[in-house]
C-alpha cells in the first residue's frame, strides 16, 4: 500500500502527462498506480479503456479510417483523467486522516440514515411547518421540526460534497433539487455551495453542467453562488473544462439567452480579484486606519521636496474615477468599501472560533433569521432591543458567515451588556446607516445580485484562510485570476470593455502580473490607449527583475507620452527609468520638459538642477540652485548643490559659505567630506583632516565616497599620492 506522499505523487505525474498529450504513458503509469488499489470498479474501467485505446491505435497503425477518432479521443481522455483522479480518491480513503477521508470512510462504514431524496422531502415540508407555526403558535413543535430541517441540510452538504462522481440516480435526485418550488431558496444555494466544493476535489461534468443550469434559477442567491462555482471550477481545472465542447455550447446558449450574463461572470471574476487584497487591507486596517481613528491625528503635509529615493508615485489621473481626494483615513474605509473590499476580516478573524464553525456546512450556510441558533439569541418573535439587533443584522454590513459570528458573541454577552450596546441603536440611525452604505435599494441584503456576490466571496475567503477544514482545499485566492482570455470563458470574455474593467481591477488591487497581461491583451487588440501604456510601464517598472525590465517599462512610457504629450506623470517616471539606465541626455530632456510645463514646481526644479550638476554643467546647476535658495528658506538640498558647484568652480569662498549653512542644520557624512575638500583646496590642512574625520565617523562608506572625488581633486592640484596619504592618516 502506498503512503499520502507516494499516491499524491503519483497522481501528479499522471495529470502532467495527460495535460501534455501523452495518454500511453499516463495510462501504464496509471496501471501501476491501480495495483495498490482495492477498488475493482475503477481497475475494470481502467482495463476496458485500455483495450479501446489499443484498438485505435492499431487502427490507425492499419490505415483505417475513421471519422469519430477525434471524438473518441477526447472521450478517452476526459476517462483517463477520471480515473485517475478517483482512484487517488480512493486510495486515500484507506490511508489518509483528513477531514474530507475521514468522513468518506465513515460514511462507506456507516451511512446517514436519510439519502438524497428523503432530504429532499423534509426540506420542501418545512415552508408547511412555518406555515403551521402561523397558524397555531405551537413553538415547540416549530422547534422540532427546525432541528430536523437544520440536521437534514448538515446530511444534504456532507452528502454532496463527498460524493466525487455522481451516478445518473444522483445527477437526477439533483436535478429535482434545482426544479423544486418548493424547497427555499437558502437551502437551495448550500446545495450549490456543496457541489462547488465537491468539484474542487474531484472534477465532474456532470456537476459542472449542474452549475450551468443553475444559472437559470430565479432566485439571485442560487444564481450568484452557481455563478461563483462556476468560475473557481475554470480556473482550478481550465485543462479539464476545455475537454468538454458542451460547456462551450451551452455557455452560447445561456449567453444568448440572458443579455447580463457574460457582465456577471466578469463582475465574478473582478470580486475574486477584489479579495485577493483583502490582507493588505486588514494590514492597512491594523496599521493606518484603526490607529489614525484611535489618535484622532490628522495627516502630516508632506514636504514639498521629495527624498532623493522617491517611490513609485501612482498616476494621479487613475484616482480621479475613486471620487474626491481621500481626506483621511476614515474615508479611505468608505472607499474600500465602496469598490468591494473586505474591510471586516480584520475584525471578524477572530471571530470563528466557536464551535458553531466546527461543522464545515455552517461556513456557507446563508443567513437566516429562522435558524435556531439566532432564535436562541434573538427570539422568534424579536422585539424591543432584539428588533434593534435584528434590523441591524439584516442591513447587508456583513456576509452569512460574520452575521452568525455576530450572533455568537451576543449569545456570550449577558442580556444586560448585551442591551447596553443597543441602547443608542434607534431605527432612525439603523436607516441612516443603511443609507450610509449605499444600500438604499433594499431592505433585506438577498435581494442585490452585486451585494450577494460579493458577500458570498467573502465567505469563501473567510471558509479557504480561517476554517479548520482550509488544509483539505486549494485556495483560489492564492491563484492567478485573470481568467477573461482562459477557455472555456474566452469566447465570452476576452473583450476590450470585459477585459480593461479586469485589467484596472487588477492593477488597484496591485496584482501587477495579471493587470499587465490584460492591459497587454488590449494593445494586442489595438485598442490601448495612453492610459494603458501608462499602466503597463508601471507595472514593468513594479515587476522589474522579475517578468519585466526597464526597458520594457521605458518603451511603453514612451508609447504613452506620444498618444498624450506632455504628460507630466509620464515624463517623471520615464526620467526616472533614465536615470536608472544611465541615459543622463534622456533623463536631463525629461526635466527640461518639466519645468517648462511648471516652472513652481520646486522638486521639477531641484531634479534639473541635480542632472545638471551630474553632467558637470555647473554653471546652468548653479542658475537652479540659486532660484530653489530664494524660493525657500533652509533650503538643504539647494545649499549642498551651491556648495559643491561653486566647489568644482573654483568659488571656494561661496562654496564654504554654503557647505557651513548646511552643517549648521542638518550635517550627513557627505556635507563633511565637502567641507574637508573645500577647507583643503583653502589651505586650512587641520579643518581639513577634522572635517574628513567627523565624515568618517557618519559615513560608513567613507573610503568609496572619498574616491570617488578623486579625479575633482586631483584637478585641484594634488596628487594621487597625497590623496592617498591623507585617507591613510584619517
Amino acid at each position: 500500500m502506498l503512503d499520502k506522499d507516494s499516491i499524491l505523487n503519483e497522481h501528479e505525474q499522471v495529470i502532467d502527462l495527460l495535460e501534455e498529450g501523452r495518454l500511453k504513458e499516463a495510462l501504464v503509469l496509471m496501471s501501476s498506480m491501480n495495483e495498490s488499489s482495492s477498488d475493482y470498479q475503477l481497475k475494470q474501467e481502467l482495463q476496458d479503456m485500455q483495450t479501446s485505446y489499443h484498438f485505435m491505435l492499431q487502427y490507425m497503425e492499419q490505415g483505417i479510417g475513421d471519422p469519430g477518432r477525434e471524438t473518441l479521443y477526447k472521450e478517452l481522455m476526459n476517462k483517463a483523467f477520471n480515473i485517475a483522479d478517483l482512484t487517488k480518491l480512493s486510495m486515500l480513503d484507506e490511508v489518509s486522516n483528513s477531514y474530507y477521508h475521514t468522513i468518506r470512510k465513515r460514511l462507506k462504514k456507516h451511512p446517514l440514515p436519510l439519502n438524497m431524496t428523503s432530504i429532499l422531502n423534509i426540506l420542501e415540508s418545512y415552508n408547511d411547518s412555518i406555515s403551521l407555526y402561523q397558524l397555531t403558535n405551537d413553538e415547540p413543535k416549530l422547534m422540532e421540526d427546525m432541528k430536523i430541517h437544520e440536521s437534514a441540510l448538515k446530511d444534504l452538504f456532507t452528502l454532496t460534497w463527498t460524493n466525487s462522481k455522481w451516478t445518473h440516480a444522483d445527477r437526477d435526485i439533483a436535478y429535482k433539487y434545482l426544479s423544486s418550488e418548493l424547497i427555499s431558496a437558502k437551502d437551495l444555494s448550500l446545495l450549490v455551495s456543496a457541489v462547488t466544493l465537491s468539484l474542487t476535489i474531484c472534477f465532474d461534468i456532470e456537476k459542472v453542467f449542474w452549475l450551468m443550469e443553475a444559472f437559470y434559477h430565479k432566485d439571485p442567491q442560487v444564481r450568484a453562488r452557481a455563478q461563483v462555482g462556476f468560475v473557481i471550477i475554470v480556473c482550478e481545472q481550465p485543462d479539464r473544462t476545455k475537454l468538454y465542447p458542451g460547456i462551450n455550447t451551452r455557455l452560447s446558449m445561456i449567453q444568448e439567452e440572458k443579455p447580463d450574463f457574460t457582465s456577471d461572470l466578469n463582475a465574478v471574476i473582478m470580486q475574486l480579484i477584489r479579495s485577493q487584497a483583502t490582507e493588505r487591507i486588514s494590514k492597512t486596517m491594523q496599521e493606518e486606519i484603526v490607529p489614525e481613528v484611535m489618535k484622532n491625528i490628522q495627516q502630516k503635509t508632506q514636504h514639498p521636496f521629495q527624498d532623493e529615493n522617491e517611490e513609485m508615485d501612482m498616476n494621479p489621473d487613475w484616482l480621479f474615477d475613486l471620487g474626491p481626494k481621500l481626506n483621511n483615513k476614515m474615508s479611505k474605509i468608505a472607499e474600500l468599501q465602496q469598490e468591494g473590499g473586505d474591510i471586516n476580516m480584520v475584525s471578524f478573524s477572530r471571530l470563528k472560533s466557536f464551535t458553531f464553525f466546527n461543522e464545515i456546512h455552517n461556513w456557507f450556510l446563508p443567513f437566516d433569521m429562522m435558524h435556531s441558533e439566532v432564535i436562541k439569541t434573538l427570539g422568534i418573535h424579536p422585539e424591543g432591543e432584539n428588533k434593534l439587533q435584528m434590523n441591524f443584522l439584516q442591513m447587508g454590513m456583513f456576509c452569512d458567515s460574520d452575521n452568525y459570528s455576530m450572533i455568537m458573541v451576543m449569545q456570550q454577552m449577558p442580556p444586560d451588556k448585551r442591551k447596553l450596546a443597543f441602547s443608542r441603536l434607534k431605527n432612525e440611525q439603523v436607516e441612516e446607516m443603511m443609507q450610509e452604505a449605499n444600500i438604499e435599494n433594499y431592505t433585506m441584503r438577498t435581494s442585490s445580485l452585486e451585494v450577494i456576490r460579493r458577500f458570498y466571496i467573502q465567505d469563501l475567503y473567510r471558509f479557504y484562510k480561517l476554517s479548520p477544514f482550509k488544509t483539505n482545499f486549494v485556495n483560489i485566492f492564492d491563484q492567478y485570476l485573470y481568467l477573461n482570455d482562459m477557455e472555456p470563458l474566452r469566447p465570452l470574455l476576452h473583450r476590450p470593455e470585459f477585459i480593461r474593467k479586469v485589467a484596472d481591477v487588477c492593477f488597484k488591487t496591485e496584482n501587477y502580473t495579471e493587470a499587465f497581461q490584460a492591459y497587454e491583451d488590449l494593445d494586442q487588440m489595438q485598442v490601448a490607449d495612453a492610459d494603458v501604456y501608462q499602466r503597463m510601464g508601471y507595472c514593468c517598472e513594479i515587476e522589474m527583475g522579475k517578468t519585466h525590465s526597464l526597458d520594457s517599462a521605458i518603451d511603453y512610457y514612451e508609447k504613452a507620452l506620444i498618444i498624450k504629450p506632455g504628460n507630466k506623470w509620464t515624463l517623471k517616471r520615464l526620467a526616472t527609468c533614465y536615470r536608472y539606465i544611465g541615459l543622463a541626455d534622456k533623463e536631463l530632456a525629461c526635466y527640461l520638459e518639466l519645468v517648462q510645463l511648471e516652472p513652481a514646481n520646486l522638486n521639477f526644479m531641484y531634479k534639473l538642477a541635480r542632472v545638471l550638476m551630474e553632467q558637470e554643467k555647473y554653471e546652468e546647476a548653479l542658475q537652479h540652485f540659486y532660484q530653489l535658495d530664494l524660493t525657500k528658506e533652509d533650503h538643504l538640498k539647494a545649499w549642498r548643490g551651491i556648495a559643491w558647484c561653486s566647489f568644482a568652480l573654483g568659488k571656494l569662498e561661496q562654496a564654504r559659505k554654503y557647505c557651513d549653512k548646511a552643517l549648521a542644520i542638518k550635517p550627513n557624512g557627505n556635507d563633511w567630506l565637502n567641507a574637508g575638500h573645500i577647507a583643503w583646496c583653502q589651505g586650512d590642512f587641520k579643518r581639513a583632516l577634522l572635517c574628513y574625520r567627523q565624515a568618517n565617523s557618519l559615513s560608513d562608506d567613507f573610503r568609496e565616497l572619498y574616491l570617488t572625488d578623486l579625479d575633482m581633486m586631483v584637478n585641484k592640484g594634488f596628487s594621487k599620492t597625497e590623496l592617498q596619504l591623507m585617507l591613510e592618516i584619517i
